[in-house]
């Protein structure tokens, strides 16, 4: 199954009900990011069709889960849920709330769990699960997605990569019948990180992602990427960005090209963005390198 962020039957459900989306986007075939503002609404969800996995940010501790049973409190920043596809819930918001909502189709989480942790996957349940606490999830959320802008294509790889690790972290934790990980058993052969090279020398001002890569390899996407940093001694997101700084660097040699041409060329959706990380990485502006 593939969707956008509009398509997404939570997402159009918190949009109908008031809910401010401050961003979502895309990140691969049947994975979606969205950041949300919300404040006194309510929100019903019947069987979406896909799951979600939700951080709070801000706020959070007057929402209630109500049900048969009862009312449920408990949300505050760092607390989790994950709804399953088939699930049927209904919430309060009787406060202001930022929360971070990954939405995931079966097909995908299935696909993950066959190439991932070879488990058939017609046993995968997943739990579901209100105001729990996740530092792990928190962590990467915080450390990796949130200081993103989801809008560069320079940043797809870096979180299509963070939602491989989302996804791997709910089959171990939240399956009903968790899996632990294969050991990693060394890098890529010679020839795979020769192919890989040649592409991201290629296409390395494109948004690339880690489906791409680990398609060339011919491996899944997150067997990729761990080997990859084993023979690369990075992650593919942080070489990839080495890659850009080190063809920026060429270019401003060479003395063909404007700054912000340069830019362009390699990838980063403005001048200001480029001045950004090539100061980052080497120390000075690209106009400082230019003079050197």
């Amino acid at each position: 199954m593939s969707y956008s962020a509009s398509q997404a039957h939570v997402f159009d459900v918190l949009n109908n009900t008031g809910a401010h989306s401050l961003r979502s986007s895309t990140i691969a075939e049947g994975v979606v990011m969205a950041q949300w503002y919300n404040e006194y609404g309510e929100a019903e969800y019947d069987q979406p069709g896909h799951h979600t996995f939700s951080i709070y940010l801000n706020g959070g501790e007057a929402v209630q889960r109500v049900s048969q049973s009862g009312v449920r409190l408990g949300g505050a920043p760092g607390k989790i849920c994950l709804l399953p596809e088939d699930h049927r819930s209904r919430w309060k918001i009787p406060k202001h709330l930022e929360m971070f909502h990954l939405y995931f189709s079966s097909s995908k989480l299935k696909l993950m769990a066959l190439e991932v942790l070879d488990r058939d996957p017609r046993q995968i349940e997943l739990k579901d699960l209100t105001f729990e606490a996740d530092p792990y999830a928190e962590n990467l959320l915080k450390s990796i997605i949130l200081p993103l802008d989801w809008s560069r294509k320079s940043n797809k790889l870096a979180l299509s990569s963070a939602a491989d690790l989302f996804l791997i972290h709910v089959l171990q934790k939240y399956s009903q019948s968790p899996h632990n990980l294969p050991a990693v058993k060394g890098g890529l052969p010679p020839y795979i990180c020769k192919r890989v090279e040649d592409y991201m020398n290629t296409h390395f001002a494109e948004g690339i992602t880690i489906e791409e890569l680990a398609n060339i390899a011919g491996y899944s996407s997150f067997h990729f990427a761990r080997m990859f940093k084993e023979s690369f001694a990075l992650p593919p997101h942080q070489y990839l960005g080495r890659l850009r700084i080190q063809k920026a660097k060429d270019m401003i040699k060479a003395g063909k090209l404007s700054l912000a041409d340069i830019a362009l060329s390699c990838g980063y959706s403005s001048q200001a963005h480029f001045t950004t990380s090539f100061k980052k990485a080497t120390g000075v502006t690209p106009r400082q390198y230019q003079k050197v």
